[in-house]
Protein backbone atom coordinates (compact mmCIF):
# COMPACT_ATOMS: atom_id res chain seq x y z
CA UNK A 1 0.00 0.00 0.00
CA UNK A 2 2.69 2.18 0.83
CA UNK A 3 4.96 1.67 -2.29
CA UNK A 4 0.93 2.35 -4.80
CA UNK A 5 0.21 5.13 -3.15
CA UNK A 6 3.32 7.22 -2.70
CA UNK A 7 2.98 8.46 -6.54
CA UNK A 8 0.22 10.39 -5.00
CA UNK A 9 2.44 12.59 -3.28
CA UNK A 10 4.17 13.96 -6.40
CA UNK A 11 0.96 13.92 -8.19
CA UNK A 12 -0.92 15.65 -5.20
CA UNK A 13 1.57 18.42 -5.12
CA UNK A 14 0.84 19.29 -8.90
CA UNK A 15 -2.74 19.21 -8.77
CA UNK A 16 -2.92 21.97 -6.17
CA UNK A 17 -0.96 24.41 -7.03
CA UNK A 18 -2.32 24.30 -10.85
CA UNK A 19 -5.95 25.28 -8.87
CA UNK A 20 -4.83 27.47 -6.00
CA UNK A 21 -1.22 29.35 -6.65
CA UNK A 22 -0.29 29.03 -10.34
CA UNK A 23 -3.39 30.98 -12.11
CA UNK A 24 -3.16 34.34 -9.61
CA UNK A 25 0.71 33.65 -10.02
CA UNK A 26 0.46 33.87 -13.76
CA UNK A 27 -2.29 36.62 -13.77
CA UNK A 28 -0.01 38.71 -10.91
CA UNK A 29 3.50 38.42 -11.22
CA UNK A 30 3.86 36.97 -14.93
CA UNK A 31 1.76 39.66 -15.66
CA UNK A 32 -0.57 37.95 -18.01
CA UNK A 33 -4.25 38.99 -18.17
CA UNK A 34 -6.35 37.85 -15.45
CA UNK A 35 -8.48 37.19 -18.94
CA UNK A 36 -6.28 35.19 -21.04
CA UNK A 37 -5.20 33.11 -17.75
CA UNK A 38 -8.02 32.04 -17.49
CA UNK A 39 -8.92 31.29 -21.09
CA UNK A 40 -5.40 29.37 -21.28
CA UNK A 41 -5.62 27.16 -18.25
CA UNK A 42 -9.02 26.42 -19.24
CA UNK A 43 -8.30 25.72 -22.70
CA UNK A 44 -5.61 23.21 -21.85
CA UNK A 45 -7.37 21.28 -19.90
CA UNK A 46 -10.52 20.45 -22.32
CA UNK A 47 -7.63 19.89 -25.29
CA UNK A 48 -6.24 17.18 -23.08
CA UNK A 49 -9.50 15.72 -22.12
CA UNK A 50 -9.75 13.57 -24.58
CA UNK A 51 -6.27 12.27 -24.28
CA UNK A 52 -7.41 10.20 -21.49
CA UNK A 53 -10.53 7.96 -23.00
CA UNK A 54 -7.61 7.50 -26.09
CA UNK A 55 -5.10 6.45 -23.04
CA UNK A 56 -7.36 4.40 -21.43
CA UNK A 57 -8.21 1.88 -24.57
CA UNK A 58 -4.29 2.15 -25.01
CA UNK A 59 -3.66 0.44 -21.38
CA UNK A 60 -6.20 -1.97 -21.53
CA UNK A 61 -5.04 -3.25 -24.96
CA UNK A 62 -1.30 -2.98 -23.76
CA UNK A 63 0.90 -5.99 -23.56
CA UNK A 64 4.32 -5.75 -22.23
CA UNK A 65 6.84 -8.29 -20.17
CA UNK A 66 6.69 -5.28 -17.18
CA UNK A 67 3.15 -5.38 -17.47
CA UNK A 68 0.14 -3.19 -18.55
CA UNK A 69 0.81 -0.49 -16.45
CA UNK A 70 4.76 0.00 -15.82
CA UNK A 71 5.50 1.41 -19.09
CA UNK A 72 3.04 3.68 -19.04
CA UNK A 73 3.82 5.00 -15.20
CA UNK A 74 7.38 5.24 -16.23
CA UNK A 75 7.06 7.20 -19.50
CA UNK A 76 4.21 9.48 -18.39
CA UNK A 77 6.13 10.76 -15.43
CA UNK A 78 9.63 11.99 -17.37
CA UNK A 79 7.16 13.76 -19.65
CA UNK A 80 5.70 15.24 -16.09
CA UNK A 81 9.17 15.67 -15.23
CA UNK A 82 9.62 18.53 -18.00
CA UNK A 83 6.43 19.86 -17.67
CA UNK A 84 6.65 21.01 -14.14
CA UNK A 85 9.90 22.14 -15.30
CA UNK A 86 8.33 24.21 -17.77
CA UNK A 87 5.52 25.46 -15.63
CA UNK A 88 6.63 26.69 -12.34
CA UNK A 89 9.90 28.05 -13.33
CA UNK A 90 8.37 30.66 -16.04
CA UNK A 91 9.37 33.99 -16.24
CA UNK A 92 7.53 37.54 -16.22
CA UNK A 93 6.81 38.44 -19.60
CA UNK A 94 6.02 35.42 -20.46
CA UNK A 95 3.79 35.21 -23.99
CA UNK A 96 0.22 33.46 -23.65
CA UNK A 97 1.26 31.01 -26.65
CA UNK A 98 4.69 30.07 -24.06
CA UNK A 99 2.16 29.16 -21.06
CA UNK A 100 -0.14 27.56 -22.91
CA UNK A 101 2.24 25.26 -24.94
CA UNK A 102 4.06 24.39 -21.18
CA UNK A 103 1.33 23.88 -19.32
CA UNK A 104 -0.03 21.52 -21.94
CA UNK A 105 2.95 19.39 -21.71
CA UNK A 106 2.66 18.79 -18.03
CA UNK A 107 -1.07 17.95 -18.02
CA UNK A 108 0.04 15.09 -20.85
CA UNK A 109 2.35 13.74 -18.59
CA UNK A 110 0.07 14.38 -15.90
CA UNK A 111 -2.78 12.36 -17.52
CA UNK A 112 -0.42 9.34 -18.39
CA UNK A 113 0.62 8.89 -14.31
CA UNK A 114 -2.68 9.42 -13.32
CA UNK A 115 -4.87 7.07 -15.48
CA UNK A 116 -2.43 4.52 -15.31
CA UNK A 117 -1.97 4.69 -11.49
CA UNK A 118 -5.69 4.72 -11.01
CA UNK A 119 -6.24 1.44 -13.38
CA UNK A 120 -3.34 -0.11 -11.61
CA UNK A 121 -4.96 0.63 -7.94
CA UNK A 122 -8.63 -0.77 -9.51
CA UNK A 123 -7.53 -4.50 -10.06
CA UNK A 124 -5.06 -4.92 -6.59
CA UNK A 125 -7.99 -6.41 -4.83
CA UNK A 126 -11.91 -6.82 -6.19
CA UNK A 127 -13.18 -6.78 -2.60
CA UNK A 128 -15.95 -4.09 -1.70
CA UNK A 129 -14.74 -3.13 1.56
CA UNK A 130 -10.73 -3.67 0.41
CA UNK A 131 -11.63 -1.29 -2.43
CA UNK A 132 -12.37 1.57 -0.46
CA UNK A 133 -9.16 0.47 1.71
CA UNK A 134 -6.86 1.11 -1.70
CA UNK A 135 -8.55 4.20 -2.82
CA UNK A 136 -8.59 5.30 1.31
CA UNK A 137 -4.73 5.14 1.32
CA UNK A 138 -4.37 6.59 -2.19
CA UNK A 139 -6.64 9.86 -1.13
CA UNK A 140 -4.49 9.87 2.20
CA UNK A 141 -1.37 10.13 0.46
CA UNK A 142 -3.17 12.99 -2.11
CA UNK A 143 -4.16 14.90 1.31
CA UNK A 144 -0.44 14.54 2.59
CA UNK A 145 1.12 15.69 -0.80
CA UNK A 146 -1.26 18.72 -0.78
CA UNK A 147 -0.02 19.30 2.52
CA UNK A 148 3.49 19.06 1.83
CA UNK A 149 2.74 21.46 -0.72
CA UNK A 150 1.24 23.95 1.22
CA UNK A 151 3.79 24.31 3.77
CA UNK A 152 6.09 25.34 1.02
CA UNK A 153 5.12 29.56 0.02
CA UNK A 154 4.91 30.38 3.50
CA UNK A 155 8.30 28.61 4.28
CA UNK A 156 10.14 30.03 1.12
CA UNK A 157 8.45 33.43 2.67
CA UNK A 158 9.90 33.15 5.98
CA UNK A 159 13.20 31.73 4.90
CA UNK A 160 13.80 33.81 1.84
CA UNK A 161 11.57 36.56 1.74
CA UNK A 162 7.63 37.48 0.21
CA UNK A 163 8.47 36.70 -2.75
CA UNK A 164 6.03 34.84 -4.58
CA UNK A 165 7.92 33.55 -7.52
CA UNK A 166 10.60 31.97 -5.13
CA UNK A 167 7.70 30.24 -3.46
CA UNK A 168 6.25 28.83 -6.82
CA UNK A 169 9.79 28.13 -8.00
CA UNK A 170 10.53 25.78 -4.63
CA UNK A 171 7.08 23.72 -5.33
CA UNK A 172 8.72 22.56 -8.95
CA UNK A 173 11.78 21.50 -7.39
CA UNK A 174 9.97 20.03 -4.73
CA UNK A 175 7.59 18.05 -6.84
CA UNK A 176 10.44 17.15 -9.15
CA UNK A 177 12.57 15.65 -6.76
CA UNK A 178 9.66 13.97 -5.54
CA UNK A 179 8.21 12.33 -8.59
CA UNK A 180 11.22 10.13 -9.88
CA UNK A 181 11.96 7.79 -6.29
CA UNK A 182 8.49 7.44 -5.63
CA UNK A 183 7.20 6.11 -9.70
CA UNK A 184 10.39 3.79 -9.03
CA UNK A 185 9.19 2.90 -6.12
CA UNK A 186 5.76 1.76 -7.49
CA UNK A 187 7.28 0.24 -10.78
CA UNK A 188 8.92 -2.00 -8.45
CA UNK A 189 7.49 -2.99 -5.64
CA UNK A 190 3.39 -3.07 -6.59
CA UNK A 191 2.19 -6.24 -8.25
CA UNK A 192 -0.20 -6.76 -11.06
CA UNK A 193 -2.75 -8.94 -9.22
CA UNK A 194 -5.99 -8.80 -10.91
CA UNK A 195 -6.58 -9.48 -14.51
CA UNK A 196 -9.67 -11.84 -15.61
CA UNK A 197 -9.96 -11.34 -19.31
CA UNK A 198 -6.68 -10.57 -21.62
CA UNK A 199 -5.24 -7.77 -20.96
CA UNK A 200 -4.86 -6.94 -24.60
CA UNK A 201 -8.47 -7.41 -25.27
CA UNK A 202 -8.60 -5.81 -28.73
CA UNK A 203 -11.72 -3.42 -27.85
CA UNK A 204 -11.88 -0.46 -30.57
CA UNK A 205 -12.43 3.35 -29.86
CA UNK A 206 -15.92 2.52 -30.23
CA UNK A 207 -15.43 1.81 -26.36
CA UNK A 208 -15.25 5.12 -26.05
CA UNK A 209 -18.79 6.48 -27.17
CA UNK A 210 -20.49 3.67 -25.69
CA UNK A 211 -18.95 4.03 -22.71
CA UNK A 212 -21.21 6.89 -22.31
CA UNK A 213 -24.30 5.37 -23.10
CA UNK A 214 -23.97 3.26 -19.62
CA UNK A 215 -26.18 4.82 -17.78
CA UNK A 216 -24.37 3.73 -14.30
CA UNK A 217 -21.20 5.07 -15.36
CA UNK A 218 -22.61 7.76 -16.99
CA UNK A 219 -23.80 8.50 -13.54
CA UNK A 220 -21.01 8.36 -11.70
CA UNK A 221 -19.14 10.66 -14.37
CA UNK A 222 -21.71 13.17 -13.55
CA UNK A 223 -21.55 12.85 -9.95
CA UNK A 224 -17.26 12.92 -9.86
CA UNK A 225 -17.83 16.07 -12.13
CA UNK A 226 -19.83 17.87 -9.61
CA UNK A 227 -17.84 16.41 -6.77
CA UNK A 228 -14.64 18.53 -7.99
CA UNK A 229 -16.23 20.77 -9.75
CA UNK A 230 -17.85 22.33 -5.99
CA UNK A 231 -14.31 22.33 -4.01
CA UNK A 232 -12.58 23.53 -7.66
CA UNK A 233 -14.92 26.70 -7.52
CA UNK A 234 -13.58 27.51 -3.93
CA UNK A 235 -10.24 26.90 -4.64
CA UNK A 236 -10.04 29.06 -7.75
CA UNK A 237 -11.17 31.77 -5.71
CA UNK A 238 -9.82 31.05 -2.51
CA UNK A 239 -6.50 33.53 -2.10
CA UNK A 240 -8.72 35.89 -3.69
CA UNK A 241 -11.53 35.78 -1.65
CA UNK A 242 -9.05 35.61 2.04
CA UNK A 243 -6.99 38.04 0.29
CA UNK A 244 -9.49 40.57 -1.18
CA UNK A 245 -13.09 40.03 1.08
CA UNK A 246 -11.09 39.31 4.16
CA UNK A 247 -8.13 40.95 4.36
CA UNK A 248 -5.76 38.27 4.89
CA UNK A 249 -2.08 38.08 3.47
CA UNK A 250 -0.92 35.71 0.75
CA UNK A 251 0.81 33.58 3.39
CA UNK A 252 -1.86 33.49 5.83
CA UNK A 253 -4.51 32.56 2.71
CA UNK A 254 -2.01 29.82 2.00
CA UNK A 255 -1.68 28.73 5.27
CA UNK A 256 -5.50 28.71 5.84
CA UNK A 257 -5.18 25.52 3.23
CA UNK A 258 -3.51 23.85 5.71
CA UNK A 259 -5.93 22.82 8.72
CA UNK A 260 -8.84 22.10 5.22
CA UNK A 261 -6.40 19.71 4.39
CA UNK A 262 -5.30 18.29 7.64
CA UNK A 263 -9.23 18.07 8.82
CA UNK A 264 -9.77 15.77 5.47
CA UNK A 265 -6.54 13.59 6.06
CA UNK A 266 -7.84 12.93 9.87
CA UNK A 267 -11.39 12.49 8.82
CA UNK A 268 -10.48 9.48 5.75
CA UNK A 269 -10.75 6.83 8.35
CA UNK A 270 -13.86 8.39 9.57
CA UNK A 271 -15.01 8.34 6.09
CA UNK A 272 -14.08 4.65 5.17
CA UNK A 273 -15.79 3.14 9.13
CA UNK A 274 -18.87 4.50 7.88
CA UNK A 275 -19.01 3.58 4.26
CA UNK A 276 -18.26 -0.43 5.79
CA UNK A 277 -21.33 0.21 8.09
CA UNK A 278 -23.37 1.70 5.83
CA UNK A 279 -22.39 1.88 1.86
CA UNK A 280 -20.15 4.38 -0.31
CA UNK A 281 -23.26 5.75 -1.68
CA UNK A 282 -24.49 6.27 1.68
CA UNK A 283 -21.05 7.70 3.42
CA UNK A 284 -20.88 10.38 0.03
CA UNK A 285 -24.60 11.66 0.85
CA UNK A 286 -23.62 12.35 4.85
CA UNK A 287 -20.53 14.55 3.35
CA UNK A 288 -21.90 16.42 0.69
CA UNK A 289 -24.48 17.21 3.39
CA UNK A 290 -22.18 18.42 5.76
CA UNK A 291 -20.12 20.11 3.01
CA UNK A 292 -22.92 22.22 2.02
CA UNK A 293 -23.74 23.75 5.68
CA UNK A 294 -19.82 24.27 6.48
CA UNK A 295 -19.26 26.17 2.39
CA UNK A 296 -22.25 28.22 3.77
CA UNK A 297 -20.53 28.77 6.88
CA UNK A 298 -17.31 30.63 5.33
CA UNK A 299 -19.69 33.29 4.67
CA UNK A 300 -19.01 34.30 8.45
CA UNK A 301 -15.27 33.77 8.85
CA UNK A 302 -14.06 36.99 10.09
CA UNK A 303 -11.06 38.98 9.02
CA UNK A 304 -7.86 39.35 11.01
CA UNK A 305 -8.78 36.20 13.27
CA UNK A 306 -6.44 32.99 11.92
CA UNK A 307 -7.84 31.18 14.62
CA UNK A 308 -11.29 31.50 13.70
CA UNK A 309 -10.16 31.38 9.97
CA UNK A 310 -8.42 28.13 10.41
CA UNK A 311 -11.36 26.45 12.21
CA UNK A 312 -13.69 27.36 9.69
CA UNK A 313 -11.90 25.97 7.42
CA UNK A 314 -11.06 23.26 8.95
CA UNK A 315 -14.56 21.92 9.53
CA UNK A 316 -15.28 22.88 5.71
CA UNK A 317 -11.95 20.16 5.12
CA UNK A 318 -14.09 17.33 7.10
CA UNK A 319 -15.73 16.61 4.25
CA UNK A 320 -13.81 17.28 1.44
CA UNK A 321 -12.08 13.79 1.29
CA UNK A 322 -15.01 11.42 1.13
CA UNK A 323 -16.27 11.51 -2.17
CA UNK A 324 -12.73 11.75 -4.19
CA UNK A 325 -11.90 8.26 -3.04
CA UNK A 326 -15.23 6.46 -2.48
CA UNK A 327 -16.50 7.28 -6.37
CA UNK A 328 -13.23 5.68 -7.36
CA UNK A 329 -13.79 2.87 -5.12
CA UNK A 330 -17.35 2.91 -6.55
CA UNK A 331 -16.53 2.68 -10.19
CA UNK A 332 -13.63 -0.28 -9.68
CA UNK A 333 -17.07 -2.21 -8.39
CA UNK A 334 -18.63 -1.18 -11.59
CA UNK A 335 -16.15 -1.91 -13.85
CA UNK A 336 -16.26 -5.67 -12.59
CA UNK A 337 -19.99 -5.54 -12.98
CA UNK A 338 -19.44 -4.63 -16.28
CA UNK A 339 -16.50 -7.20 -17.21
CA UNK A 340 -18.80 -10.13 -16.01
CA UNK A 341 -22.05 -8.90 -18.80
CA UNK A 342 -19.89 -8.03 -21.36
CA UNK A 343 -16.92 -10.37 -20.75
CA UNK A 344 -14.67 -7.48 -21.36
CA UNK A 345 -12.28 -5.80 -19.44
CA UNK A 346 -12.14 -1.78 -19.58
CA UNK A 347 -10.82 -0.75 -16.66
CA UNK A 348 -7.87 1.52 -17.82
CA UNK A 349 -11.07 3.32 -20.16
CA UNK A 350 -13.51 3.58 -17.67
CA UNK A 351 -10.63 5.02 -15.00
CA UNK A 352 -9.34 7.43 -18.00
CA UNK A 353 -13.07 8.37 -18.43
CA UNK A 354 -12.91 9.68 -14.91
CA UNK A 355 -9.71 11.53 -14.83
CA UNK A 356 -11.13 13.46 -17.72
CA UNK A 357 -13.94 14.01 -16.02
CA UNK A 358 -12.02 15.30 -13.27
CA UNK A 359 -9.92 17.62 -15.18
CA UNK A 360 -13.01 19.25 -16.23
CA UNK A 361 -14.20 19.97 -13.08
CA UNK A 362 -11.27 21.78 -12.29
CA UNK A 363 -10.70 23.30 -15.54
CA UNK A 364 -14.32 24.72 -15.68
CA UNK A 365 -13.55 26.61 -12.25
CA UNK A 366 -10.71 28.76 -13.07
CA UNK A 367 -11.92 29.48 -16.96
CA UNK A 368 -15.83 30.36 -15.88
CA UNK A 369 -15.02 32.61 -13.10
CA UNK A 370 -11.83 34.27 -14.33
CA UNK A 371 -13.44 35.99 -16.65
CA UNK A 372 -16.30 36.51 -14.69
CA UNK A 373 -14.24 38.34 -12.05
CA UNK A 374 -12.39 40.67 -15.42
CA UNK A 375 -15.69 41.48 -16.45
CA UNK A 376 -17.27 42.59 -13.21
CA UNK A 377 -13.87 44.52 -12.35
CA UNK A 378 -12.00 42.52 -9.83
CA UNK A 379 -8.35 42.79 -9.97
CA UNK A 380 -6.16 40.52 -8.36
CA UNK A 381 -3.64 43.10 -7.82
CA UNK A 382 -5.16 45.41 -5.52
CA UNK A 383 -6.49 43.10 -3.04
CA UNK A 384 -8.97 45.25 -0.47
CA UNK A 385 -9.03 48.07 -2.82
CA UNK A 386 -11.22 46.26 -5.25
CA UNK A 387 -14.88 48.20 -5.69
CA UNK A 388 -17.43 46.96 -3.49
CA UNK A 389 -19.41 45.42 -5.99
CA UNK A 390 -16.17 43.17 -7.24
CA UNK A 391 -15.98 41.88 -3.84
CA UNK A 392 -19.39 41.10 -3.29
CA UNK A 393 -19.29 39.22 -6.45
CA UNK A 394 -16.64 37.02 -5.26
CA UNK A 395 -18.11 36.21 -2.13
CA UNK A 396 -20.99 35.05 -4.21
CA UNK A 397 -19.01 32.88 -6.59
CA UNK A 398 -16.98 31.64 -3.69
CA UNK A 399 -20.04 30.45 -1.43
CA UNK A 400 -22.90 29.69 -3.38
CA UNK A 401 -22.01 27.67 -6.95
CA UNK A 402 -20.36 24.89 -4.59
CA UNK A 403 -23.16 24.78 -2.17
CA UNK A 404 -25.80 24.12 -4.83
CA UNK A 405 -23.47 22.08 -7.47
CA UNK A 406 -22.44 19.58 -4.15
CA UNK A 407 -26.23 19.37 -3.46
CA UNK A 408 -27.24 18.26 -6.96
CA UNK A 409 -24.18 15.35 -6.73
CA UNK A 410 -26.10 14.26 -3.53
CA UNK A 411 -29.21 14.01 -5.53
CA UNK A 412 -28.19 11.83 -8.03
CA UNK A 413 -26.18 9.53 -6.88
CA UNK A 414 -28.76 8.19 -4.46
CA UNK A 415 -30.14 4.77 -4.47
CA UNK A 416 -26.85 3.59 -6.43
CA UNK A 417 -27.58 -0.12 -7.00
CA UNK A 418 -23.92 -1.85 -6.25
CA UNK A 419 -23.60 -2.95 -2.65
CA UNK A 420 -21.42 -5.18 -0.70
CA UNK A 421 -23.48 -8.05 -1.48
CA UNK A 422 -23.59 -7.39 -4.61
CA UNK A 423 -19.76 -6.96 -5.93
CA UNK A 424 -19.33 -10.01 -3.63
CA UNK A 425 -21.60 -11.88 -6.19
CA UNK A 426 -19.85 -10.04 -9.01
CA UNK A 427 -16.55 -10.90 -7.70
CA UNK A 428 -17.24 -15.09 -7.05
CA UNK A 429 -18.72 -15.41 -11.01
CA UNK A 430 -15.75 -13.54 -12.34
CA UNK A 431 -13.26 -16.13 -10.42
CA UNK A 432 -15.16 -18.73 -11.29
CA UNK A 433 -15.28 -17.02 -14.88
CA UNK A 434 -11.43 -17.10 -15.15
Amino acid sequence: MLAFSAPCLPLAAVGLPVVVHLPPYYAGSLGLDIGVVGLIFFIVRIIDVPLDPILGVLIDRSKSRLGRFRPWLGGGAMILFAGVLAVFFAQPGISGPMAFAGLMLMYVGYSVVLVSHMAWGAVLSDDYHERSRIFGWWMAFNMVGMLAILAVPPASAALFGADRATGIQTMGIIIAAALVPTIILNIVAVPERLSRSDAGHAHGWREMVDAFRMPLLRRLLIVDLLANLAPGIAGALLLFFFEAARGYTPAQASLLLIPYFVAGLVAAPFWMALARRTSKHRAILWAVGLYMICQSGTLFIPRDDMALASLGMALAGIPYVAPAFLLRAMLADYSDAETLRSGKEQTGLFYALLTAVQKLGYAIPVGLTYPLLGLIGFDPSLGTANSENAITALTFLFIVPPVLIAGIGGLIIRGWPITAETQARNAEALAARS
